[in-house]
């Protein structure tokens, strides 16, 4: 059976790229099938590929046009990228592009972009990331969240939310990268609240380096 898992998060900088590429090169040294996919990104490097992309290319040692639908050139969130390059993103044609990679390999990761509230389509679509995941019924969802200051109402916040649409995360994966040393403390404080909001309690790990990964998947 093949599984397809989208990976959002609570803001934009939390870290999903890190998290997609990590569990991808774990899944591969298992010898699983899989690939990632950055279907949005906005920004390219000097080499004309964006940064997030280039990322997990290399982890999957795969090419742009295997990882990526759309790059917009300007660093900014797609939606007003879309309108500044004259270039509005197509929902129906980004489905039907991942629809089409899912069928390459047994398991697939679908980094987002942005937030989980990041709007994709400006004006009359008004298309959000939560849009794109409720497109998608289904894939499996994990949340990451970067520790740091004002994450627990945001963690909370976004959990609340994805419990009203029905599309409770598998997996929150707490991403402590620059070393807070709070992890264990935010999982303890907001657990309580998780259960509150979830009738089934995601896995929640802190994350600090590649080895604390191996355990989610």
């Amino acid at each position: 059976m093949s599984r397809s898992i989208f990976i959002t998060a609570t803001d934009t900088g939390a870290g999903k790229t890190w998290v997609t590429a990590n569990l991808l090169k774990h899944l591969l040294a298992q010898g699983v099938s899989a690939q990632a996919l950055k279907p949005i990104a906005s920004g390219v490097q000097a080499t004309g590929v964006n940064e997030d992309v280039q990322l997990l290319m290399d982890a999957g040692n795969s090419t742009e046009q295997a990882v990526n639908f759309h790059t917009f050139q300007t660093p900014v969130a797609p939606a007003l990228a879309g309108q500044k390059e004259a270039c509005p993103l197509s929902p129906e044609k980004l489905l039907a592009w991942i629809t089409q990679r899912e069928t390459e390999k047994q398991t697939t990761l679908i980094e987002g972009v942005g937030g989980l509230m990041a709007p994709l389509v400006l004006h009359e679509q008004q298309w959000l990331v939560s849009d794109w995941l409720q497109a998608m019924p289904h894939v499996e969802v994990m949340l990451v969240i970067p520790l740091r200051l004002g994450c627990m109402s945001q963690a909370l916040v976004h959990c609340a939310y994805l419990a009203s649409i029905q599309r409770a995360p598998q997996w929150i994966v707490l991403n402590d990268l620059e070393h807070h040393q709070t992890g264990e403390e935010t999982m303890r404080i907001i657990s309580p609240y998780l259960s509150n909001i979830f009738d089934k309690m995601p896995s929640l790990a802190v994350v600090r380096q590649t080895s604390d990964l191996v355990s989610i998947l």
